[in-house]
């Protein structure tokens, strides 16, 4: 499931990282400036270990040095999503844990995010279910994760 608030953020080609980024620092809404949040409280998820709270600077700069390369974020539920690397299964990242039928591999990060696609903290109720969520470390082979792994190609038109 594609949360609201995470269902356009998708980052691939580094130069139309910064323009998607740009465009999300600063809303005009209602003739008031909103800014994103500097800093996320988020959880962070590594392999072999147990989920810890960690604050994230909410720049593209920071996320991808924080999962070691492009971004990819995907919904898990309303206003949550995983911040994680895009190329992971490619790059031969670890097999971290399974959502659904997917293996997430390398460090991820749970988010919050709000209606108009920016990251957000997590409130205290979602860092302890999402905590209690992915507590146990999980153990995959590169045959598991390799079944896993998809490339979809899109054609504009």
């Amino acid at each position: 499931m594609v949360s609201k608030g995470c269902a356009a953020v998708f980052y691939n080609i580094k130069n139309h990282h910064k323009v998607i980024w740009e465009k999300e620092k600063l809303k005009i809404k209602n003739k008031r400036l909103s800014m994103k949040e500097k800093e996320i409280k988020v959880l962070r998820v590594k392999p072999h270990e147990h989920p810890e709270v960690y604050m994230l600077k909410n720049t593209l700069e920071a996320m991808q040095e924080a999962v070691g390369g492009y971004i990819d974020i995907v919904g898990l539920d309303d206003n949550v999503c995983i911040l994680l690397n895009d190329e992971g299964k490619l790059i031969g990242l670890e097999g971290n844990r399974r959502i659904g039928s997917d293996i997430i591999v390398g460090d991820f990060f749970v988010c919050g995010s709000d209606e108009e696609g920016n990251l957000t903290s997590l409130s205290e109720e979602a860092l302890d279910t999402y905590t209690k969520i992915f507590y146990e470390p999980q153990e995959f082979t590169k045959e598991e994760i390799e079944e896993t792994t998809v490339i979809e190609f899109y054609t504009f038109e």
